[in-house]
Parts: C-alpha cells; structure tokens; sequence
C-alpha cells in the first residue's frame, strides 16, 4: 500500500520478476507528470494489476527461465534452459529476439552485465561462463557469444558474479562431495579456483561487496559462508532451525543492498534473510504463504532488491510474486559483548544477552550452528536462562554453553536466536574448540 513512482520505475530496472514473464514495464507512463502518475498508480494498486508481454516465436515451447536483468539500454535480457537460449526483450519496439548459446544443452542459470556493457551467464550443464556481446549477437556474428571453460571441472556450475574489479565470481560443485568457487580475470584471462570449507557442496548463490568479502550460500544445508578476498579466510554460518516439514534451509541466491547488507532467500525455510553489515546479526523474515502439500513452504526460488533496498521475491508453487517493505523498523534485537568464546571440553561458559524492544512482545529462544548441515547442535548444549519471555524494554539474559567433547579441534559459529511469529533476529558466537 505504499508503493509510489520511484518504486515502479526501479521495479523496471533492478530486475523485478524471476521465473516469470510476466512484469511491470510502466515506460510509457514516464513522460507524464508526477500528479497523474501517481493518481494512476493507486488505481494500478487497488486493480493490483498485472502486464503480460506474450513471446509470439512458436518454435520454441516451455520457456522457462531462472534470471532475468534489464542492460544500460533498457532492454531486458533473460534465461531460457529449456530451449538453450538468452531472450533479448526491445523494450522500445516490442520484439523478442533470441540467440542460441553454443554448447547444447548448457542449462544457463544467471545472467549480469558488466560495467563495459558486456553481459555474462554461467552454464550449469555446459560448465562453462559466457560473455555476450550484444552488438556481435544483434549482427549474428559468430563470435557474439564466447565460452570459457575454466582449467578444473566439477559436475555443475552454480552462480555468477562480477567484482568492483570487473573479475567474474562463480561457483562449483559435485554434490555431495565438493564444492568450489572460481575466479575469472577479464585483464590477465587467467583463473583462480578456491575450495570451500568441509560440508560446503552445494554452493549456488555468490555475490560480493566492495570490500573483499564474498558471501556464498550452500543450497545443500542450513549455511552460508564469509570468504575474505584479503586474508583469504573462510568463516560459516547458519541459519536458524527450519520451521517447515525439511530439515534444512537451503540458503539459494543473495544480494547485496545499498547499505551493504546481504540479502538471501531461504528456499526451504521458507524466509527472505538480510545479513546486517553493521550488527553482523541475521535477520529471517518469515513468508506469510505456507503449502502443505510442499512441506509447509510456498518455494521462493528468485528474489531481487529494487532502488529503495526493498526485497521483491517470487513464491514459484503458489503463483505469486511477495514484497519486503526493508525500511520498517524491527521491534526488538538481541546484543552481546560475548561474541568470540574458547572452549575445552567438559567446560562451560556464559555469555550475556541484553534483549531490547520497542514495543510489548512476547519472544521465544533457539539456537543453531555450523556443527551439522542442518544447523542442529551435537556435542554441545546451549541452555536460555529463560526460554520465553514477556519484553517491553530492555532485559539480560544469561545463556550458558557446555562442551562435552568429541568434536575436531578448530573454529566453528553458534547463532543464538530471539523469534517471534513473523521474524527471527540471531546473533552470531564463534566457538574456537581447543581439545
């Protein structure tokens, strides 16, 4: 109900439907004035009205697409896996044009533009990146869509993404048994491959901020992994405890806010999920829609962010596109001093939560970690001093962690957790094991 111009005209270029062809282009409406804008706006809001742009090439049948981004022209450029082509959308005249990626079969999930106009996808069959030039394709020069291949092979290709460096980020993976990032600089034309930390097989979604961190998200577990371009360190995390009939999360794709926080969709916890870059707690927003019949989610699979750091994301089963208002406050957060503990076994240590709302809330406490795949604890219990509790304020509240032994020695990260219906705030604890 407070969806105004500007959020209109950002839904056209900041890639507003995934998985659909069915979107806002409201490019006519851009010459008129702001009062009759915005008066036909509420009427388009009140309709809540949809407009279709039907593909009238009839040799290609089941489209389907995983990405979709509108280029420095305006145009709008997508997947399509099913025929094994990237759709080109003339916003200006109307017509659908596509071209055929060359190796068969390459399933292209993702697809960026990159500051010099060029646009790039990542093949999850063809293991192979791709950059397209779009003047080369428009003249149906053979050379219009170069592959690269990268010098180690996994079974699939996951993610893409391209750095303040314009180097090209992307994942690897033969699940269940290893997962890898690589890198691909356009300059030198050489690559780097990174494997991930132990447990990490599945990673997927990739992105990066401007100051050396890459996030990527495992789509086989509950966790998601810091990789700090720097010190060339790793750091996991995870999400809290599903609250649907699968026992992990499966964090998907991510983003990167105008204020640096992450954002991602958490297909089977049925959550979008900002990371804050200030507090470094992890915000789950709990999506209303809930199918049974799909284990009690409704299967977010796409998401995207808009001009105004709002999150818009599609519910695939349920036929239905959801938006995030991020700019309302949360009313309540958990703190602590206590966020690097060292523990040996049989030990015990405590760590001090200060509990704020702003309003009368009623919060219940969990915890997670990176010990299993599913963000379950083992070897290690986590006591609240209370379980529940009744806030209107500000309150401490003492959590005690016990040690019992028979974990390897090394680094791993608990996520104590304040929930209530709609939203799950956790702050993250290194534990350093020292046998």
């Amino acid at each position: 109900n407070g969806l105004d111009f500007s959020i209109i005209e950002n839904q056209i270029k900041t890639e507003l439907l995934w998985n659909s062809l069915i979107f806002y282009l409201y490019k006519d409406r851009l010459s008129i004035n702001l009062d009759e804008i915005n008066e036909q706006l509420k009427l388009s809001q009140n309709k809540n009205e949809f407009t279709e742009y039907t593909i009238t090439n009839t040799d290609n049948i089941r489209i389907q697409s995983w990405s979709l981004v509108f280029d420095e022209e305006e145009n709008l450029w997508f997947t399509d896996h099913s025929n094994n082509l990237i759709w080109e959308y003339d916003v200006e005249n109307g017509i659908f044009n596509n071209y055929t990626i060359p190796t068969r079969n390459s399933y292209p999930v993702q697809i960026l533009e990159d500051e010099k106009g060029m646009l790039w996808i990542s093949e999850i069959y063809g293991n192979k990146i791709a950059q397209i030039n779009k003047t080369k394709i428009r003249q149906n020069n053979l050379n219009g869509i170069i592959e690269i291949e990268p010098p180690e092979k996994l079974e699939l290709l996951g993610g893409i993404f391209i750095d303040d460096k314009n180097r090209v980020w992307f994942t690897m993976l033969t699940y269940p048994f290893v997962g890898k990032i690589a890198m691909y600089d356009q300059e030198t034309n050489e690559f780097e491959i990174i494997e991930l930390p132990e447990g990490i097989t599945s990673p997927v979604g990739i992105v990066g901020d401007n100051e050396g961190i890459i996030w990527i998200n495992d789509h086989g577990s509950s966790h998601f992994v810091e990789y700090n371009t720097d010190t060339k360190s790793f750091m996991k995390f995870s999400t809290s405890i599903g609250k649907t009939a699968f026992a992990n999360t499966l964090p998907y794709w991510n983003a990167i806010d105008s204020k640096g926080n992450m954002w991602m969709n958490l297909h089977q916890g049925n959550a979008i999920a900002k990371l804050d870059r200030e507090t470094g707690a992890l915000i789950e927003y709990n999506i209303p829609t809930r199918n049974e019949d799909w284990g009690n989610q409704s299967n977010t699979l796409q998401f995207t962010i808009d001009n105004n750091d709002n999150i818009w994301f599609t519910e695939w089963t349920e036929n239905k596109i959801g938006f995030l208002n991020s700019s309302i406050d949360i009313p309540f957060k958990i703190t602590t001093m206590n966020d690097e503990i060292e523990i040996t076994n049989n030990e015990i240590k405590n760590v001090e939560l200060e509990i704020t709302s702003s309003e009368a809330l009623e919060l219940d406490f969990s915890s997670s970690s990176t010990i299993t795949r599913n963000g379950e604890l083992k070897n290690i219990s986590i006591v609240f001093e209370e379980e529940k509790i009744i806030i209107n304020g500000k309150k401490q509240l003492n959590v005690e962690i016990e040690y019992s032994g028979n974990l390897a020695a090394g680094q791993y990260t608990i996520m104590l957790s304040a929930n209530n219906k709609d939203i799950t705030y956790s702050i993250p604890i290194k534990i350093i094991i020292n046998n």
